[in-house]
């Protein structure tokens, strides 16, 4: 919220450009935590030939992290142009329990500024796509191809 010459309260930027940014930010961490792993186990598994190499395995390290770093780059291009388009910056306060003292819950608590860690909409962001993430896996791992019941089956007890 921005404040015009005449004291007239205004927010920064329009809805639709703040929701495409946020939802750019969520697409971008869901390929960061989901689609990038997904895209390099699927080359090395085109990569892959009869004779066992560390080749395609290497490749696929080294093609993870470097996707990462760029799309971890892009992520937080996206949350600096979401601070310009606001015209704030996007952060959040919480208190965080390891950094409050126990004598403070004692006191009743305190003002203390310290035991306050700012959080901005690209961390909120990232911990929504991984929760979204490990949801996924959930559901792939438990209904879309849950273990077989039976013993000697892959994942079953063998004999």
């Amino acid at each position: 919220m921005h404040m015009d010459g005449e004291g007239h309260v205004r927010t920064g930027g329009s809805l639709a450009a703040r929701a495409s940014l946020i939802a750019l930010m969520l697409i971008g961490a869901l390929a960061l935590w989901v689609g990038d792993p997904v895209f390099w186990l699927w080359i090395t598994s085109r990569l892959e030939s009869t004779q066992p190499s560390m080749g395609p395995y290497a490749l696929m390290l080294v093609g993870i992290t470097l996707t990462a770093v760029v799309l971890a780059k892009g992520l937080s291009r996206l949350n600096r142009l979401y601070a310009e388009v606001t015209g704030t910056t996007p952060t959040v306060r919480i208190v965080v329990p390891w950094r409050r003292s126990m004598r403070d819950a004692r006191h009743g608590g305190s003002d203390d500024e310290d035991s306050r860690v700012p959080v901005g909409l690209l961390e909120v962001v990232m911990v929504v796509a991984v929760i979204i993430a490990v949801c996924a896996l959930a559901v792939w791992f438990f209904v879309v191809h849950p273990a077989p019941p039976l013993p000697g089956g892959p994942g079953g007890a063998k004999r």
